[in-house]
């Protein structure tokens, strides 16, 4: 039996063992409890930031940014014709994104920001790689070419962005009421997707036409996609742009951050993939998009660009993704293809869609990219599904460049298609014939926006990804 001297020494080890365990888990649960910065409505601080030395900062914009904003910084670089949206004019001192009042500077902030983490769904990279030195300095450039930041009588106003309530907090249907209220769907459209009515008739402050974002697509918001980056938005608007502050329209912050919730709320999430995945299925295909079956196929979202040029400028076009999925039997394969379009057009140049198919992966150096092809007289043809709102049916052939198909000099196949449009979507499918022992290993998609004028060249191309059958 041990002593009793030892039980005493035990028992207290224990209850000093237990107040210490007490402290840290109450400790834990204080730290839980503090309030995070960025939850508050603030952003973290920075870091102290360099004394201004307009030579480097100088030599750094023309190594990195010339090409595209010109020397001077009035958007003419040697690049800029080949950009949609055309790289800002510096000099003219107005800036898109900010957090301070319409119609004034942006912060220092702003700039290192907008600089740091570039601009998705425009060709405005980030430049995490410079030294963060060297992006103060750039900062401090920018400022430099444009008079506004040397006047006086204009500085910057920051806003008040309120504080966030957090996602457990937010309310979605108030959010979608002043969704209503201020008149978004206009040129977002009902579910985010830019189909509004205003969409195709907006131009920004050089009278160039723009489009309003697609909300749906989180990815391509150009300053960041969280309910901040959206209230940022709303609040201090998008100078240049149609886009205007609402910050007297909105009764109040919360109702900001409501509505910043409910937007991003729309956000659909992609699928990037490299293949494209067809699941077997026994008995009959699906014939319509709903059906219960296609939930069974995975999806797999696809980037669309276009690299057609006139005179050496960009001809735009409006569709930037498209979704595909594919199911088969023994005899056929099912297509489902969804994209965004801002209207629908039957007429002359008609929406349509094109499914592309390579039978050998070897061919993809010959080939190209969809952006060019056919990239040479020499290319192999392709097998080619195209789709025309316009005739609303598809057909199927062999061919060596999209103008024949288009105009229906190429000979080929009916094929059954189902196409549906509602809420600036389009939803296609596409039937064609399987053949397992040659079945394609790549696959592609083009896509016309008839409304925008597309047709021929003018197109959205995807990148080539692997067909794969289950």
């Amino acid at each position: 039996m041990l002593p009793v001297s030892f039980h005493k020494r035990f028992h207290g080890f224990r209850r000093v063992f237990f107040g210490c365990a007490l402290l840290c888990a109450a400790g834990f649960l204080t730290w839980l409890a503090l309030p995070d910065p960025t939850a508050l409505g603030k952003e973290p601080p920075l870091p102290p930031r360099p004394s201004p030395n307009l030579t480097v900062g100088k030599e750094a914009f023309e190594n990195n940014c010339a090409r595209c904003h010109g020397l001077t910084g009035a958007g003419d670089g040697m690049d800029s014709k080949r950009m949609y949206p055309h790289p800002r004019n510096l000099a003219a001192g107005i800036f898109k994104f900010r957090t301070t009042a319409s119609g004034t500077l942006p912060t220092d902030e702003d700039l290192f920001r907008t600089i740091s983490g570039g601009l998705p769904g425009s060709r405005m990279p980030e430049f995490q790689r410079l030294p963060e030195e060297t992006r103060w300095q750039l900062v401090y450039y920018v400022k430099s070419l444009s008079p506004a930041f040397q006047q006086g009588n204009q500085k910057p106003e920051p806003v008040d962005f309120g504080k966030d309530p957090g996602p457990k907090r937010a309310d979605l249907k108030r959010g979608k009421e002043l969704y209503t209220q201020l008149g978004c769907a206009a040129c977002h459209g009902n579910l985010g997707r830019a189909d509004g009515p205003s969409a195709p008739t907006l131009v920004d402050n050089w009278g160039q036409p723009i489009r309003p974002a697609d909300l749906t697509h989180g990815w391509s918001y150009r300053a960041g996609s969280s309910p901040r980056d959206i209230v940022e938005r709303v609040l201090a608007g998008i100078d240049g742009t149609p886009m205007p502050s609402y910050i007297d329209a909105i009764s109040s912050k919360e109702d900001a951050w409501h509505l910043a919730y409910y937007i991003q709320s729309l956000q659909e999430k992609p699928r990037w993939n490299r293949s494209l995945e067809a699941v077997k299925l026994a008995g009959a295909l699906p014939a319509t998009a709903d059906d219960p079956q296609w939930q069974k196929a995975p999806r797999t979202d696809l980037r669309l660009s276009n690299t057609l040029y006139r005179e050496g400028e960009l001809l735009p076009t409006t569709v930037t993704s498209i979704s595909a999925q594919a199911v088969y039997n023994d005899q056929e394969i099912v297509f489902r293809l969804a994209w965004h379009d801002p209207n629908e057009t039957g007429t002359t140049p008609p929406d349509a869609c094109a499914l592309l198919f390579a039978s050998d992966r070897h061919l993809k150096g010959q080939l190209g990219s969809l952006r060019g092809w056919p990239a040479s007289a020499e290319a192999p043809a392709l097998d080619v599904c195209y789709w025309s709102a316009e005739k609303k049916t598809a057909r199927e052939a062999a061919v060596h460049g999209m103008d024949g198909l288009e105009i229906g000099t190429e000979p080929g196949q009916p094929l059954w298609s189902e196409a549906h449009f509602s809420d600036g979507e389009w939803t296609l499918l596409v039937k064609r014939p399987i053949r397992p022992s040659s079945e394609p290993l790549l696959f592609g998609v083009a896509v016309w926006n008839g409304g925008n004028g597309e047709q021929g060249r003018r197109r959205s191309n995807s990148n080539w990804v692997d067909l794969v059958l289950e």
